[in-house]
């Protein structure tokens, strides 16, 4: 039996700039560790990657990482299909239209495709390709085996802006979801508990179909080895890191949601007691990053502030001695990476991680048990939690670390998690020890 898996994203092989370049990261490096174990459990699968075709315009366009990704993925003897949507230069990814352009190429792709294969997964990573279903015809006997679609969002219209959500955008979302209702060949992934139940409850789905698709890392991945001390030493101070301070650590883009603004003034509290690192990422052209500049500079808080994309510092300072947290003020989150990068690198030693009382956070953290929860509306809350955490002794920080680290191990592995998702549609009929 052929079958193929076609993973749909527009991040992650051209470009690496947000969590959806990380999710295509996340299958790439999965599929290389996994691929001899996921033949035996389910037969071997051709693997397709579908992205928007790139220009000059692209945001975060990288030749050389393009490169890379594409002998990756000639490795894995996989596909890459890059479909055009540009009809004018200045025609955006970002918009309603392109989405309707990009799911009818995705379908007539699978139109062309399925005629090879007895089964196919369709994986529709985020907006531009949730209506690829709709455009799916009903398919004649000839025409190959069953399609069945995941459908994955990481956000919704409302989630990016509660006050005043996009109509046009609500609509689409609306529309795009609603086959997994009615079509059994159709349904959402189910990415983790508070974000599914804002799915059922803000699209009124009660019906939806939801498989399992939990949000992952590798947990063998070479990236979260851990590095001895000089190694880490030195990238800090590469980076103007003091080592002789305590260190408060906070990274993510630079955009309101990530509630930066609202942490730096926060500190004011504690900047005897420690140094803050910064690490914001901007948005092309957004000036946002002097907002942060500011209010340090209003603050008089000890800190470096790094201005652009690095991993480098942040898997060294989550294996700092003296990193005591790492804080995610975010005013939403469907579910973020960051606690559980934290967890694998600061699990011999480094932070824990204190997260706003929001989205995917409350399934990851157990306040008290393996981090600590905030109510960023509040923010004498944030200074009382902080200083609360300067203040645990070593053995406190280190249970409380293992526990996040035995919590990512048993929940969060795609090692596990993948396989789990495969079987949801494909079966185990040839699973083997």
């Amino acid at each position: 039996m052929r079958k193929a898996l076609f993973y749909f994203t527009y991040n992650g092989i051209y470009n690496f700039t947000n969590g959806i370049g990380t999710q295509t990261q996340l299958l790439l490096r999965g599929l290389e560790h996994l691929q001899p174990r996921l033949t035996r459990q389910f037969g071997a699968f051709d693997v397709h990657v579908v992205c928007p075709l790139p220009d000059q315009h692209t945001w975060g366009y990288d030749a050389a990482f393009f490169q890379r990704q594409q002998e990756r993925l000639a490795a894995l003897q996989g596909q890459l299909h890059l479909l055009p949507y540009k009809s004018r230069p200045e025609v955006e990814l970002w918009d309603v239209a392109t989405w309707h352009h990009l799911s009818a190429q995705a379908a007539r792709l699978i139109q062309q495709q399925r005629q090879a294969y007895d089964a196919c997964l369709l994986i529709c990573v985020d907006q531009p390709w949730l209506h690829t279903p709709r455009y799916l015809p009903s398919a004649p006997p000839d025409t190959g085996g069953p399609v069945h679609t995941l459908l994955v969002l990481y956000s919704t219209a409302f989630i990016r802006n509660a006050a005043a959500p996009d109509k046009t955008e609500m609509l689409w979302e609306r529309d795009g979801l609603a086959p997994a209702c009615l079509d059994p060949q159709v349904a959402i992934a189910d990415v983790c508990p508070s974000f599914t139940t804002h799915i059922r409850a803000f699209y009124a789905l009660p019906t939806a179909r939801f498989a399992p698709y939990t949000s992952s890392i590798l947990t063998a991945d070479a990236e979260f080895r851990l590095l001895d001390e000089a190694q880490v030493a030195q990238t800090l101070q590469g980076y103007d890191v003091p080592l002789d301070r305590d260190l408060i650590v906070a990274f993510g883009r630079a955009t309101p949601l990530k509630g930066f603004e609202t942490l730096i003034p926060a500190l004011e509290g504690v900047r005897e007691r420690c140094h803050f690192v910064l690490i914001s990422v901007p948005y092309p052209g957004d000036p946002y990053q002097q907002t942060y500049d500011r209010l340090l500079a209003a603050s008089r808080l000890s800190a470096t502030h790094v201005r652009s994309f690095t991993r480098d510092l942040p898997r060294a300072l989550c294996q700092w001695s003296r990193t005591r947290m790492v804080v995610l003020p975010s005013r939403q989150e469907t579910f973020s990476n960051i606690p559980l990068e934290v967890a694998l690198w600061a699990r011999r030693q480094g932070p824990v991680v204190v997260a706003s009382a929001v989205g995917g956070f409350v399934d990851q953290i157990v306040h008290g048990h393996n981090g600590f929860l905030i109510d960023v509306a509040r923010p004498e809350t944030i200074t009382r939690i902080v200083q609360q955490v300067l203040s645990l002794a070593p053995e406190a920080l280190a249970a409380m670390r293992q526990q996040a680290y035995a919590r990512v191990v048993q929940q969060h592995d795609f090692q596990q998690n993948f396989p789990t998702t495969l079987a949801w549609f494909w079966g185990e009929s040839r699973l083997t020890a």
